[in-house]
């Protein structure tokens, strides 16, 4: 082990020279953890972890030292994927326990797996290690077991500091309850000026109306809804009832957790406030109180350098109502921060797409609040409403209809997804032999070995990235920003230089691999460099490639998942420099480029990960040649949805097979302890 270098006494060094031996007779098998441990996404260093924990307990033998610290790196692994809690003993356990011992220990030998099982489950049962294992929730240990579940101690308390939050904003009545006549007519004030947009005026579902009503009930609402489902119309209807309802709108906020989504939240409503053809008192003082989401970060106030937030329960925010977009994304302890720097008798409303992939972080949030049928919780199926309707595909937009059929069957795990008819129209998707029978419309699918792959990337350059005749020009010029922006007239060029680039986007399940976003974008770029006559290798970055932001920078307003191009600028008198353009409101803004040189990346191809919150005309989803863990049914279901009118699959069938058939399987605690909260 490496543990010498770390020039600490650990607990672990305590340990073995208490034992007094030369080697631990144990070292072989923590080296092939550390030899396992990548694959299940762990740290080398996870190892080195579990073991400092394994020796807070020193009177176990080798049996049960070594149980113990595979128990730990199962928890760790368990975090990794997403969830809360892992079950390791009992039926619930088999096929999960099986799973993750095989990988962490396929290097013990023959037979070692089911004895390391057993060792787990005496080690648990018997109380043999108490200084590391507490047994009720209030221990005070690094791990905890409430049957059937593994669970560390600190998320445990999260998971119950949020069930609780969020149970008493589901029991909230009081000042907080609005009186129903109010709200009828309220609904119908809102109702009565719907919101135009292309001209078109856009009136409320039933389904619509209905979860727009129900914000008015419990402090809490979830909003969950696929692509198409309006809720975006529901966000500003619930904005303009709030303040019918004497709401400031100075009291509510907007957020959502990234910087991406909090953009296009304040982009759609403020064209769909300009899409009114006259506003009346109340949605003249939502358009001057400038309300502009914000990232959840942003909303407390997180300070990077003190790693705190500067809102929590002891200093909450003024917000009589806060509304976040994109809910799915939310993981357990960024919502444990929420949740308690919300007041008492403050709203809370989030809006979703609960079959999307679920956080980076632990928890499933989102999909824990979004009860399915015959929830136990009265409250929170009451809490809770599903939009099923879809109001985009009903323009006669044959290839979006054809996305939404597909998308709607991957969402129910159906994995003849290729060889399945519409009874209500024609095939919903359509195999092609070879890149060159692509029409780039509706649902298609690519069989494709590495030699296909190759020659699709390039049909795509050439027809998706590089066919509009204006390009050149766009990309050639030289822009000119002033202190107020660019004028007008760059402005108009600059929106249709990104229009063209928001239209196509290549989707990848990981970064790495022949398959991953790095290699793509880097084909990409040598393409891009051929055209500018220059060598890829000899230069990074080439005036007019799409560029992606990697984190957030509040200085310049910049933030994970922004979307740029580099193009010629120059500022008042000086001479033009390739500088980094981003849309900034009606404008846009230009950064000098080695300032962002490390916060970025090319942006032809990006993660489905990274494209959550994100529309395109056409996309292209790669997948990888063998199977990996993070392929599943909402990757592919989150994927297809970002487009409007063609999808592209690419790869091995059975890669796609496998992946609808392979929900994500993540465990949490969160809906349990919230019935829990609401009947204790």
């Amino acid at each position: 082990m490496r543990y010498e270098s770390l020039a600490m006494d650990t607990a672990w060094q305590r340990f073995e020279k208490s034992r007094r031996n030369s080697q631990s007779i144990i070292e072989p098998q923590m080296r092939a953890l550390e030899l396992a441990c990548p694959v299940l996404n762990l740290a080398v260093e996870s190892v080195h972890f579990a073991a400092e924990i394994a020796a807070l307990q020193p009177d176990l033998d080798a049996d049960d030292r070594i149980a113990l610290i595979v128990l730990v790196l199962i928890s760790l692994a368990a975090l990794q994927e997403g969830s809360t809690q892992f079950p390791v003993l009992g039926p619930l356990s088999e096929l999960p326990m099986q799973r993750v011992v095989n990988t962490l220990c396929s290097g013990f030998g023959p037979g070692s797996v089911v004895l390391v099982v057993k060792r787990i489950e005496r080690l648990i049962t018997q109380r043999r290690a108490p200084a590391v294992i507490g047994y009720h929730a209030n221990d005070y240990k690094p791990l905890l077991f409430l049957a059937p579940y593994i669970i560390h101690h600190r998320i445990n308390h999260a998971e119950r500091e949020v069930a609780a939050r969020l149970a008493a904003m589901l029991l909230l009545r009081g000042t907080a309850q609005f009186d129903a006549a109010r709200v009828r007519t309220a609904l119908d004030e809102v109702m009565a000026r719907p919101i135009v947009v292309n001209g078109v005026a856009i009136s409320l579902s039933y389904e619509q109306r209905r979860a727009v009503a129900a914000v008015t009930g419990a402090g809490l609402t979830i909003i969950s809804g696929g692509p198409g489902t309006g809720k975006t119309s529901i966000v500003l209807a619930i904005l303009r009832l709030m303040v019918y309802l004497g709401i400031s709108p100075t009291q509510i906020a907007l957020a959502a957790p990234t910087g991406k989504a909090a953009y296009r939240m304040g982009e759609s409503i403020r064209d769909a406030l300009g899409g009114l053809s006259a506003r009346d008192p109340i949605d003249q003082a939502i358009v001057d109180a400038n309300l502009e989401p914000a990232t959840i970060h942003r909303l407390l106030g997180y300070s990077p350098e003190s790693n705190r937030f500067r809102h929590h329960r002891n200093n909450q925010l003024a917000a009589k109502v806060v509304i976040v977009d994109e809910g799915s994304m939310l993981d357990l302890i960024l919502m444990e921060h929420l949740a308690s720097a919300i007041q008492p008798d403050a709203r809370l409303i989030v809006l979703g797409d609960a079959d999307q992939l679920p956080s980076v972080a632990a928890g499933s949030v989102f999909r824990d609040l979004v009860t399915p049928a015959g929830g136990s919780s009265t409250k929170l199926t009451e809490a809770s409403v599903r939009l099923e309707e879809n109001h985009r595909m009903k323009q006669g937009n044959a290839g979006g209809r054809s996305i939404l059929r597909a998308a709607n069957r991957i969402k129910a795990g159906n994995v003849e997804l290729l060889n399945m008819i519409d009874q209500s129209a024609n095939q919903i998707a359509t195999r092609r032999n070879s890149p060159a029978e692509l029409t780039f419309d509706g649902f298609e699918y690519l069989a494709a070995t590495p030699r296909a792959l190759g020659t699709f990337l390039d049909r795509w350059y050439d027809e998706r990235l590089r066919s509009d005749g204006e390009l050149d020009s766009l990309i050639g010029r030289q822009y000119v920003q002033r202190d107020s922006g660019f004028d007008p007239e760059d402005c108009e060029r600059l929106r249709r230089l990104f229009a063209h680039a928001a239209k196509s986007r290549i989707l990848c399940v990981t970064r790495v691999f022949e398959t991953g976003a790095e290699r793509i974008n880097a084909r990409f770029h040598e393409r891009a460099a051929a055209n500018a006559g220059v060598a890829g290798g000899r230069v990074e970055y080439v005036v007019g490639e799409p560029l992606i932001v990697l984190r957030n920078d509040y200085q310049r307003g910049l933030f994970n998942g922004d979307e740029g191009i580099r193009l010629w600028v120059r500022r008042a008198d000086r001479v033009q420099i390739p500088m980094a353009v981003f849309p900034r409101g009606d404008n846009f803004v230009a950064f000098h480029f080695d300032a962002l040189r490390e916060h970025l990346e090319l942006g032809y191809a990006m993660t489905v990960h990274k494209a959550q919150g994100s529309e395109f005309d056409a996309v292209a989803i790669v997948l990888p040649e063998n199977p990996i863990p993070i392929l599943t049914r909402e990757l592919i279901y989150t994927a297809v949805s970002r487009a409007r009118t063609s999808v592209v699959v690419v790869g091995d069938e059975a890669r796609l097979r496998e992946a609808i058939a392979s929900p994500v399987e993540r465990f949490s605690g969160l809906a349990s302890m919230i019935d829990a909260a609401i009947s204790g």
